[in-house]
């Protein structure tokens, strides 16, 4: 069991027995009441339950943020099963405040705020040595800042809890306040971050660095984006693996191409389970092993994507185009169809049903090359460095390499755009790529949608606004 689960166990069951009454009991756990908080190893537990939270632990808290990204996009699009209604509010440009998966990644990341908070309120105590509030805080404030990045993206300005002892019922900060305090958060923690993480799935330096890389890339802050990708080549911890497949196999979790990764463990606990699989493949698909299964939803890529590749591309080695249906003994095309399936996951040999324990990469070395490719064109036009940049992604895929004469800063800008497409289809970035390269909208009418501007944003979830009286919808909902 991966040890984030561990925890997030041990909590829930030390808060549920703490709420029991108990007879003189002697209470010898480092994680009884009075030490969960002054403790080493107390403050620990509490740090890894803001890991876990911030990782989109559960089931609708992984695919949710997916979804979201890919289906408004024009990216996928989905059928089938009783989550089919939320993807056509997605698809159609039709979600509103009551949309069960805006409400989870909110209630989620909010959660790991809170629990960071708690951490950074109680560091300040004699028994705690001097290297572990160090580091401590300093992954603290990483967990605030990419929360912050992540609810940023989504929502626009956002109120902030800077404390456990905050009044909840906060209004939204300005822009510009919600701005400075993810900067200053991702600055803080890249500055105190060991190179290395400790473990799987905490933050290091360059976890906090390419954060910050798209932070800065999404408000178009071309130099501080160009800058902090920078920063990450520089520390020389990261690398585009040999083989594109590579990058997602299940035996090779954790590669050196994985900068932010969120571990997944659905063999041991199923609501902590990646079950993208089982909401990408129709009930009749050839799983490999006895213990995979699937639901009744599929997601599918369009035609015109999948050939958009060229014949040597590598990176379609992860779509499938046709199968054999299991009922019929027949073959099923989907290219031809616009029913090709994203294959990023492989399926696990030891998965439970539909829970499988593939970890979710969130930024890739990848992703920083192309960044910085992206600012340096941005601020300069093309570059000998921002085609090199581009052309280690297109080298490992076997695709045919650019050449600076062929571009200017438009068609090059249009280029990048293109190769993120290619690069990280199913990885949740198409969105956000097509927001700040001014698409989306545009896109999504060409699709036919009635989508309108205010709908770069999503809506604040209706629960919150009834819970707090002081929160302010975004415009148009």
């Amino acid at each position: 069991m991966k040890p984030y689960k561990i925890t997030l166990l041990a909590l829930i069951v030390f808060f549920h027995l703490g709420c029991e009454k108990r007879l003189d009991e002697e209470v010898f756990s480092e994680l009884s009441p009075s030490t969960l908080f002054t403790t080493e190893t107390g403050l620990s537990t509490l740090l890894k339950a803001s890991y876990t939270n911030a990782h989109r632990s559960g089931a609708v808290e992984t695919w949710g943020p997916l979804h979201i990204e890919s289906m408004t996009s024009g990216e996928t699009w989905g059928a089938g099963g009783s989550i089919e209604n939320l993807w056509i509010a997605l698809m159609d440009f039709t979600w509103d405040s009551n949309h069960s998966q805006l409400f989870s990644i909110w209630q989620t990341h909010f959660s790991s705020i809170r629990d960071a908070n708690i951490v950074l309120d109680n560091l300040d105590n004699e028994n705690l040595s001097d290297g572990f509030r160090q580091v401590t805080e300093a992954e603290a404030r990483f967990l605030r800042g990419w929360n912050y990045a992540a609810l940023y993206n989504w929502f626009g300005r956002l109120p902030l809890y800077t404390s456990s002892t905050d009044d909840p019922l906060q209004p939204r900060a300005t822009d510009e306040e919600t701005r400075a305090f993810i900067e200053q958060e991702l600055e803080a923690a890249a500055a105190n971050l060991p190179d290395q993480a400790t473990e799987f799935g905490r933050a290091s330096r360059g976890t906090a660095l390419a954060v910050l890389t798209k932070y800065y890339l999404n408000t178009r802050q071309w130099q501080k984006a160009a800058n902090a990708a920078q920063d990450v080549i520089e520390l020389g911890q990261y690398a585009l693996l040999t083989n594109y497949s590579d990058v997602f196999a299940f035996d090779n979790e954790g590669n050196q191409e994985l900068i932010w990764a969120h571990p997944k463990d659905g063999a041991t606990i199923a609501a902590a389970g990646n079950a993208l699989n089982a909401l990408t493949f129709p009930p009749d698909f050839p799983v490999p092993f006895p213990s995979n299964s699937v639901f009744a939803a599929r997601t599918y890529l369009f035609d015109d994507f999948v050939n958009s590749f060229e014949a040597s591309d590598t990176r379609t080695s992860q779509i499938i185009t046709e199968w054999t249906s299991t009922n019929t003994g027949e073959l099923v095309q989907g290219l031809g169809n616009d029913q090709s399936f994203p294959n990023k996951f492989p399926f696990e040999p030891t998965s439970v049903g539909p829970w499988a324990g593939n970890d979710v990469p969130v930024i890739r070395y990848a992703d920083i090359l192309l960044s910085r490719a992206e600012a340096l064109n941005e601020l300069n036009g093309p570059s000998q460095e921002a085609i090199d940049l581009i052309n280690q992604v297109r080298n490992r895929a076997g695709a045919t390499p650019l050449v600076l004469a062929d571009y200017n800063q438009t068609t090059l800008r249009e280029a990048i755009l293109q190769e993120r497409g290619w690069e990280f289809y199913f990885e949740q970035k198409a969105r956000e790529d097509q927001i700040r390269h001014g698409v989306f909208i545009e896109r999504a009418q060409a699709r036919g949608k009635n989508a309108q501007e205010f709908r770069r944003l999503f809506p604040i979830p209706q629960v919150e606004l009834d819970a707090n009286s002081l929160l302010e919808q975004n415009p148009g909902y």
